[in-house]
Formats: structure tokens, C-alpha cells, sequence
């Protein structure tokens, strides 16, 4: 039993240690469910549908019921003398008093204010959930980003692992003419400091993995202090897609963008509270009704409604002729926000296209550097391996050998850049253009 424990334990111990898998669309999914930013613009969604339900109040009848109960206690009167005679006043006594009201009360002009009021909150209600849509867009862009970083510094890593078994292999081989008469003692000395070098760097790009693990794990929402590991993109390491037309790209991201919605209908939301902002010139025109009840004793309160009651109805109209221009003012600074969402829509449009240019010249030049690049490293590999080969006929130097190892793994890592530059531009692009 206590090795079947045990057993148990050190599975779970090695279950617990397995470090987390992601691929890139469970990075973006889970970033998606846990950012505190997203789930911050969908409560204000939510906010601003509590504020359509409230200006649709405005136009719904309003029903309000009152009631009291008192008791008043009216103490003694005076003794009063008469001719000689005292005449008792009034004795203490008490008075009760039940009352009950409702009253209904019905909106019928405000000049424009409620219909105003409520298409503005409409409008400001699509406005989040545009602007939710973007927060989402720009979660997935930025995981998109952090994840190919993390993928780039780990082929980064691998190149230089590749190097540094380059150089290890170098000095040994250094070593060995050495000691066979075909190499001096100075070559060993340089061959082993380069071997060094390479593996400073290859430690020093294992600390920027780690750093490019913990920016992720902290755009996913976990734990940086978890083990976490990323599966690659099928294609990650194929040449980028063709960029599309500039004018076509921005077209297209001027429709689709949510955030370019988003401005749109909040320009669309302060005009029509600017409309609502002039009603307070025209006069207020309610329906009111009333049924009130007053009594002294309960039994009666309770029946014979028709008894001791009022009811009435009247047409009510409530004219603001001047308030100090506080009217003007409001409708002055109602027309001030629309130009203010305006500036906001004409500069979001101008980004948005800027983005997509940017987006669109970065692909553009990704997808041509990984053409040379490639290319480049087939002939800095091809330079390596006749520089071995002379070196180990006797006609070549180790510097020759060093000169195209270091070219080979600037070749290599120019492919693993351009190909990750290639990657980060389609997403950019996609951002861009709305996903």
C-alpha cells in the first residue's frame, strides 16, 4: 500500500511539473477568457444596456403608490369662567388618520428629449460592443505577437546551439593538428575562445527565451512561474503570404475595423443627445391621474371606496422659460462632444490606415528578405563546408573556417527573423483590417 502511495505521489509530482502545451489558438482563446481588460470593456457593455433600459423609462407610464397612517393626540382645553360658573374645555383626545394615494403619470411631449435620449443609448450601446470587439482584436494581437517572439528566440536558440557545436567541434579538430605538427599553439588558444564565445551567447539566448516565456505567460493570464510551451504553427517556417493591393488593404480595414464602428456610432450617439440637449426649449406636456383617500377609522378606510375620496385628472405643462442660459450652455457643449467624436473618427480612420500600410510594407519586405536570406544560407553553408575542407588538406586557415561559420549563423538567423517578421506582419495586417 505505501509503495502504491508512493507511486501515486510521484506521478502526480510529475503530472503537476509537465510543463502547460499551447498551441496559438488555445494562447488567444485562454488570454481571451482570463485578460481583466476584456472582461473590464464587456461590464461596460453590460452598464450601458442598464443605461437603454433607464432611458426607455422615459416613455413608459409611472405608477407610484403613497399611504400614511397617523395619530395626532389634541391635548385639553382652558377652563373657561362664565358669570361666576368654570366651564371644562376641550378634553385630550386622539385622531387617527389613514391615507392612501396612486397616481399615474404618462410623458406626452418633452421636444425630443426621451426619443433622443433613447437612440442615443442605442447607439451607445452598439458602440461597446464594438468596442469590445476590438479590445478582443487587440488581445489576440498582442498573444499573436508574444507567441512568434517566443517562437523567434527559440530557433534563435537553436542557431546558436548549432554554433556552438560548430565551435566545439572546431577546437577539438584544432586540438588534433595541433598535436599531430599541423597547427600551433596559438590556433588552439583562439579556437577555444571562440568555442567560449559561442557558448556565452547561446547562455545569454536562453535567458531571452525565458523572458519571451514569461511576456507570454503573462498575455495568456497564467502563472509565469509555470512551466509553459508552445507548439508551432503548422507552416510557421514558410515563406509569408503575398501581401494584398495597399489600396484594396485599406479599404477593407476602413469597413471592417470595429474601432472605426465604434467612433462612427459615437459620433451618431452625441448628436442625438445634442438633439436631446435643445428639448429643454420646448415646454414638458404630462397626463396625470389621481385617486386619494382620507379617513379616520380604519373600518371606513377599508370600504365604501367612493367615501371620503378624490380623483383627478389633469393635463400638466412645465415651460423652462430661461434658467440663466444653463439650456444653451448644455446644448453648446452637446455640439462640442459630436465634434470631439468627430476628430476622434477622422484620426482613427488616418491610424487605422497608417497600421495597414505599415502592416502591408512589413510583409512586403519580409517576403523578400526571406528569399535572399535563404539564399544566403545555402551559399554561406556551401563557403563552411570548402572552408573545412582546405583546412583539413592543409590549404585553408582556421580564420577562413571561423570567418564562414560566423556567416552561416548570421545567415541562419537572418531566415529565422524574416520568416518571424513575415509571421508578426500577417497578424498586424489582420489586426489591422478587423480580424
Amino acid at each position: 500500500m505505501f509503495r502504491a502511495f508512493i507511486a501515486a505521489s510521484i506521478i502526480s509530482a510529475a503530472a503537476v511539473a509537465e510543463p502547460q502545451q499551447f498551441t496559438l489558438e488555445q494562447a488567444v482563446q485562454t488570454a481571451l477568457q482570463r485578460n481583466p481588460d476584456l472582461r473590464k470593456q464587456a461590464l461596460l457593455q453590460l452598464s450601458s444596456e442598464q443605461d437603454l433600459v433607464i432611458s426607455r423609462a422615459a416613455i413608459l407610464p409611472r405608477l407610484d403608490l403613497a399611504g400614511s397612517l397617523s395619530r395626532t393626540r389634541l391635548g385639553a382645553g382652558n377652563v373657561v369662567v362664565n358669570n361666576g360658573l368654570s366651564i371644562p374645555g376641550q378634553p385630550t383626545s386622539f385622531i387617527n388618520e389613514y391615507s392612501a394615494s396612486i397616481t399615474f403619470k404618462q410623458l406626452i411631449f418633452d421636444g425630443g428629449k426621451w426619443w433622443n435620449n433613447l437612440a442615443a443609448a442605442d447607439l451607445t450601446v452598439d458602440s461597446n460592443k464594438q468596442q469590445v470587439d476590438e479590445e478582443r482584436l487587440q488581445i489576440a494581437y498582442l498573444v499573436e505577437q508574444r507567441f512568434y517572439e517566443l517562437v523567434r528566440t527559440q530557433r534563435q536558440l537553436l542557431v546558436f546551439a548549432d554554433a556552438a557545436r560548430r565551435s566545439r567541434d572546431q577546437a577539438d579538430f584544432t586540438q588534433r593538428l595541433f598535436e599531430g605538427g599541423r597547427s600551433t599553439q596559438a590556433d588552439v588558444y583562439a579556437a577555444r575562445a571562440n568555442r567560449d564565445n559561442d557558448e556565452v551567447t547561446r547562455l545569454g539566448q536562453e535567458r531571452n527565451v525565458e523572458l519571451a516565456r514569461s511576456d507570454l505567460a503573462l498575455a495568456i493570464g497564467v502563472d509565469p512561474s509555470e512551466p509553459l510551451n508552445v507548439i508551432e504553427p503548422p507552416g510557421m517556417m514558410t515563406e509569408p503570404a503575398q501581401p494584398p493591393s495597399m489600396k484594396d488593404a485599406v479599404d477593407l480595414a476602413l469597413s471592417r475595423r470595429p474601432s472605426l464602428k465604434a467612433f462612427a456610432l459615437t459620433t451618431e450617439s452625441n448628436r442625438k443627445l445634442a438633439s436631446a440637449a435643445k428639448g429643454d426649449y420646448w415646454p414638458q406636456i404630462s397626463l396625470i391621474g389621481q385617486y386619494a383617500r382620507t379617513t379616520t377609522d380604519l373600518p371606513s378606510f377599508t370600504s365604501s371606496p367612493e367615501l371620503n375620496s378624490q380623483l383627478t385628472g389633469l393635463v400638466n405643462v412645465s415651460w423652462n422659460i430661461f434658467a440663466g442660459l444653463s439650456t444653451k450652455a448644455n446644448v453648446d457643449k452637446a455640439n462640442i462632444a459630436v465634434l470631439l467624436s468627430a476628430n476622434d473618427l477622422e484620426n482613427g480612420r488616418r491610424n487605422v490606415a497608417s497600421d495597414v500600410q505599415k502592416a502591408v510594407a512589413q510583409l512586403g519586405a519580409a517576403k523578400a528578405q526571406v528569399r535572399v536570406a535563404l539564399q544566403s544560407q545555402g551559399t554561406a553553408q556551401e563557403g563552411l563546408r570548402l572552408a573545412k575542407t582546405r583546412q583539413e588538406v592543409g590549404v585553408g586557415t582556421q580564420l577562413e573556417v571561423r570567418d564562414a561559420e560566423l556567416k552561416v549563423t548570421q545567415a541562419q538567423l537572418n531566415v529565422v527573423g524574416s520568416l518571424v517578421d513575415g509571421r508578426e506582419a500577417e497578424a498586424a495586417l489582420r489586426r489591422a483590417q478587423g480580424g
